[in-house]
């Protein structure tokens, strides 16, 4: 009986490892979503624009790019341009597909804005690029063009297929946040393999 339960935990451990590694592994790729943080205080204050962008090299496999939570001291709706859709509030989804598409958001400057970003690709050798920037009607502020830029590389190893490049300027901050299903199966398993070593540390 007591090797029964010991193999039932052997299975559940594993089994909670496998379908980590199967989301990971899925396709289209599927990566955990970046949180980014924009604080504009040291810019002085007045209009401004926010532009994201999602360009895909000739020849990348499709990709998404999709951005919710965009939030500050926004003015009017944004402007689309390419392949981009969706409305404030909510969320907006662009492609890569015909090179890709931007979104230009009118913004009081002096305070912090945010958004969130999560991506989809399928297989392939070609990357695409999300950036993001801050302009006005004469220059880019707080850099010489992107604040900050995320690369996707769907030629990479499993967890590796965003290259997060840091932020041009002290304005931005990206964050990573896991994907709680795949965060959740890997602490079950986690859980699991720590119960059964006490267990067996007791018995010894």
């Amino acid at each position: 009986m007591l090797n029964f339960k010991h193999s039932l935990a052997r299975l559940a451990i594993a089994a909670a490892m496998v379908g980590a590694c199967a989301q990971a592994a899925a396709t289209p790729i599927s990566m955990p979503y970046y949180h980014v943080d924009i604080n504009t205080a040291s810019l002085g204050t007045g209009p401004a624009f926010l532009d994201l962008y999602f360009l895909g090299l000739a020849g990348a496999p499709a990709a998404t790019a999709t951005v919710w939570n965009l939030s500050g001291a926004l003015d009017g709706a944004p402007d689309l341009t390419g392949a981009v859709t969706g409305g404030t509030p909510g969320q907006f989804t662009f492609t890569n597909a015909s090179g890709g598409g931007d979104l230009v958001q009118g913004i009081q400057l002096g305070g912090k804005f945010s958004f969130d970003v999560a991506f989809t690709m399928a297989p392939g050798d070609t990357g695409t690029t999300f950036g993001w920037a801050l302009f006005d009607m004469v220059r880019y502020l707080g850099a010489d063009g992107d604040l900050g830029d995320l690369f996707l590389q769907p030629n990479a190893p499993a967890g590796e297929q965003v290259l997060v490049a840091a932020p041009a300027s002290q304005l931005g901050k990206v964050t990573a946040v896991p994907e709680p299903s795949t965060a959740s199966l890997m602490l079950a398993a986690v859980l699991a393999l720590a119960a059964l070593r006490r267990r067996g540390a007791r018995r010894l």
